[in-house]
């Protein structure tokens, strides 16, 4: 008995000296639902902590990423454009429905323009046998706006 009063003596002691991960929050609070409650904390999760006179730093791992999105406008011209194969070696084809005449530029990685002209009802077959291999961008045109774009992989010969 004074064994088994030891052992958890030593244990309380042992316990109450261990700390868990420390965390500095900027954020949080409790979800409720028909599962049970989950209690959350957004912020830095806080693994060493280093104090000197002029104050203290903690450093950690976790960083929350909020995404917001403004500033984009709906796109009111919505035309059907396969835009195939791609990746391509040597021919790209751009096929729609849309009568009306729209426009394409074709511009590299850089945003350098390499290829522009007119896409007409129907297919047109635009040739990448001479452009590098590389990674590129499809912009459509309607009316001098932007209305789609792609991006298209040229592989080599």
């Amino acid at each position: 008995m004074r064994k088994r009063s030891g052992i958890f003596i030593v244990f309380s002691i042992i316990t109450n000296l261990l700390t868990a991960q420390q965390s500095t929050n900027s954020g949080g609070g409790t979800a409720t639902g028909s599962g049970g409650v989950v209690t959350f904390t957004t912020g830095q999760s806080a693994f060493t902590v280093a104090d000197g006179t002029g104050g203290s730093s903690s450093a950690g791992v976790q960083q929350v990423y909020i995404v917001t999105q403004s500033g984009v406008a709906a796109i009111a011209d919505v035309v059907a454009v396969k835009v195939f194969p791609n990746p391509t070696s040597h021919l790209l084809s751009i096929e729609t429905a849309d009568m009306q005449v729209l426009r394409y530029q074709l511009t590299d990685a850089l945003g350098k323009k390499v290829r522009e002209g007119k896409i007409k009802g129907g297919k047109t077959n635009l040739d990448m046998a001479a452009v590098a291999p590389g990674k590129y961008e499809l912009i459509l045109f309607k009316q001098n706006r932007k209305i789609q774009s792609f991006s298209i992989l040229k592989n080599s010969l």
